[in-house]
């Protein structure tokens, strides 16, 4: 499915969803249409998809999130409880060097954005989870990449809307350029 006049451009191809689920967007779009989707929530669509027309359940989920953003019932990066980003990179530093500037402190706030951290959990060399500013949602996981090397993946999550979501998202940009620069 190629992208419409509107704006909207699923997030797989037509021959991803077909292999998987048995039609394209298109006769999702229409299937979905005529059985009166745009007026369901989120969780009976999922639901109709799975039990009506037998898609698995990860499918049913991706097929109604695509659904809801071609109908124009949920943006791109919406969730069901706020907009959430992603953010990675793979820097030159082994994972317990990439994990020590993460957990501790002082190293954090040579190039972490500015802003109040409430950390509630850690994991060492793992994971890193806390509220954001008294009310979005932090996880940064970092993985081992070998020979040397490690993957910082931030998840921001619960932001009241799009705007303030892409703010942030410039700022772990910048934020993950200062930390590179530090590797």
């Amino acid at each position: 499915m190629t992208k419409k006049d509107d704006g909207y451009a699923p997030s797989m191809s037509d021959d991803a969803v077909k292999a998987k689920t048995g039609k394209t967007w298109p006769q999702w779009l229409a299937a979905l249409d005529k059985a009166g989707a745009k007026k369901l929530p989120h969780p009976d669509i999922a639901d109709m998809l799975h039990q009506k027309f037998k898609v698995p359940a990860w499918w049913s989920q991706m097929v109604t999130v695509e659904y809801e953003r071609a109908r124009g019932l949920r943006a791109r990066h919406q969730l069901v409880d706020g907009f959430s980003l992603n953010a990675s990179k793979t820097l030159s530093l082994d994972l317990k060097s990439l994990y020590a500037r993460l957990a501790d402190a002082r190293a954090r706030s040579r190039w972490f954005p500015k802003g109040k951290l409430e950390v509630s959990s850690t994991t060492e060399q793992k994971y890193f989870r806390a509220k954001w500013n008294g009310g979005t949602r932090l996880e940064i996981n970092v993985y081992p990449k070998g020979d040397g090397k490690s993957q910082i993946a931030v998840q921001h999550s619960k932001f009241p809307d799009a705007k303030s979501m892409e703010v942030m998202r410039a700022e772990w940009k910048a934020a993950l350029a200062r930390l590179t620069a530090l590797a």
